[in-house]
């Protein structure tokens, strides 16, 4: 997995997973779906933005990656565990575990097990079985970077985030068929399946990166690369019957390799459970210093020291930002009027 055609996929299928997550809400008309219901209608209501935004629930998001030939290896991924909206244009609240882990029979080869919780006063890194507390004032950066991206998209468009960048996930499926009904983790849903129009999908997601400012990390040529060496593509939807949101989405792909040796198969899945439902988000037991984490990771030490503060932030609400970089920052932040402009702000504090 040496070419950069492995390396690109997992960049492209996270910016799908997050476009669908800031777009599908619920039907807030109550109509049921089930093993009768037009598919096209399930899947315009699972992945709609015309119901209620989900602002809450469990996310469970996995990527696997598995490859033959000479760049055999695989790489599979998981995001897991509760989020909660803290409001409009406010940092949400979430308790997520993260785990990777690549073989591809090299020494690039690595296991990692971590996780990030975010509360209403403070941010918290896990690794190594150990929970790190983020200093004050990089919480305070965080805060006021997310506050800003908001406003600015909140000015940009007054419909829905999706409408806005001119795209409708439902467009990328074709052939769809309705599977029935079956039981997903205790919760009855609607199956529903289809072939994944590929050139659709990698078009709306250049598009989206295009104007999120993300587009640095999807090239022209490596979208052209993905695209081109897909050999497969099936989605499947599964959609709560009682109110057809959004409950699992399943993407698996065939790929060629481009230098003709071997194939690929990714498999990317975005499972929401208890939608709108209250989640309880809390900070862990006592936390030690980032710095002592970052001190762990050549050049950890001086970032940190970049953005002025090595304190830990703890349970109080986020101190006043110092130092020139985070002011640098926020002075170009407070001026920027697109999200690229706001991405360039970014690498005034980048290590």
């Amino acid at each position: 997995m040496k070419n950069r055609l492995p390396m690109l996929i997992p960049a492209l299928f996270a910016l799908a997973a997050l476009v669908l997550l800031a777009g599908c809400g619920g039907d807030d008309s109550g109509a049921s779906a089930g093993a009768d219901t037009d598919p096209q209608e399930v899947l315009e209501t699972a992945l709609g933005s015309d119901g209620e935004a989900i602002e809450s629930g469990v996310l469970d998001l996995s990527f696997g990656l598995e490859a033959t030939g000479d760049d055999a290896g695989s790489l599979s991924a998981s995001i897991t565990g509760p989020f909660q909206s803290g409001g409009e244009g406010q940092l949400p609240m979430l308790d997520l575990d993260a785990t990777a882990s690549l073989d591809d029979g090299s020494e690039a080869s690595f296991d990692f097990d971590g996780g990030l919780t975010v509360t209403e006063d403070g941010a918290f890194v896990s690794y190594g079985g150990t929970d790190y507390a983020v200093d004050d004032q990089t919480f305070a950066l965080l805060q006021q970077s997310y506050e800003q991206s908001a406003q600015l998209q909140e000015s940009e468009a007054d419909q829905g985030s999706l409408e806005a960048f001119g795209v409708d996930p439902a467009d990328w499926v074709n052939d769809l068929t309705n599977e029935g009904t079956e039981d997903l983790d205790g919760t009855e849903v609607v199956h529903v399946s289809g072939a994944a129009d590929v050139p659709k999908l990698v078009a709306d997601l250049e598009k989206i990166a295009q104007q999120t400012g993300q587009a640095s990390q999807l090239d022209d040529a490596g979208l052209q690369e993905v695209q081109d060496s897909i050999t497969d593509a099936t989605i499947d939807v599964y959609a709560s019957t009682d109110d057809g949101t959004l409950r699992q989405l399943d993407l698996s792909l065939g790929i060629a390799n481009p230098t003709g040796s071997g194939d690929a198969t990714v498999t990317v899945s975005i499972g929401i459970a208890d939608p709108n439902s209250d989640q309880t988000i809390e900070a862990p037991d006592d936390p030690q210093p980032i710095a002592d984490l970052l001190g762990q990771i050549p050049g950890g030490a001086e970032a940190l020291g970049g953005l002025g503060g090595t304190a830990p932030s703890g349970s109080g609400g986020a101190a006043a930002p110092g130092g020139t970089a985070a002011d640098e920052y926020y002075d170009c932040a407070a001026n920027a009027e697109t999200a690229a402009d706001l991405e360039a702000c970014a690498e005034l504090v980048a290590p």
